[in-house]
């Protein structure tokens, strides 16, 4: 039994995604991303491809996304331990998770910080804008809460706008109260002028 065909626009997000990257590896290469940066960049872009192509096959059988999943927490299991442990019995070792190197390394959260790096950084930007200005493109965004979440960090790095109604609204702000007006320091002139009309000085 074959595995059936992906979908189109997933192979079209895997060749856009392969375009971009080739385009991060000359920044790297100019060393204007760090090598770090870079190799964290390509394992989530590989990650993002990879959820990309699952999204659009359970969107294409079923026209929805899948329920949430609830997940609970085991307890864990108190031991019994010993009351009075022998003192020459060797001490539990601590164990220390140290995260390698491409993943201790933060990826900037500025908007459209990939803009201007590269001529291939722009123009995968601009292939993206368009493609999501697609109908069908906008379509599946409509149906699909999970699609918009997975693209909206990608679409912030390269400054891509999501078509209108795609995104909720963002929630009202609260009025800003009216700050006091601080007294304002007169000028030493102004003083004199107050002096000789008879007038009380501010603040006095």
């Amino acid at each position: 039994m074959t595995d059936a065909a992906p979908h189109p626009l997933a192979s079209w997000f895997a060749e856009f995604l392969a375009f971009l990257l080739h385009g991060i590896a000359e920044c790297g290469g100019r060393r204007q991303i760090a090598g770090p940066l870079t190799i964290r960049l390509q394992r989530r872009f590989n990650k993002m491809a990879r959820r990309f192509a699952a999204l659009l096959a359970h969107l294409a059988a079923f026209g929805a996304d899948a329920p949430l999943r609830a997940y609970h927490r085991k307890q864990p299991l108190a031991a019994a331990a010993p009351q009075n442990p022998p003192e020459d019995s060797p001490k539990p070792a601590v164990r220390r998770h140290a995260l390698p190197l491409p993943q201790a390394v933060r990826v900037p959260n500025r908007r459209a910080w990939l803009v201007g790096l590269s001529p291939n950084v722009n123009c995968a930007a601009g292939r993206l804008q368009d493609k999501m200005n697609d109908p069908e493109m906008v379509a599946l965004l409509a149906a699909s809460p999970r699609l918009v979440a997975l693209l909206r960090p990608l679409c912030r790095m390269l400054g891509v706008e999501f078509a209108p109604g795609i995104l909720p609204p963002p929630p009202p702000r609260a009025p800003r109260k009216p700050r006091p007006r601080r007294w304002r320091v007169p000028r030493r002139g102004d003083l004199l002028f107050l002096l000789r009309m008879g007038k009380p000085i501010p603040g006095t």
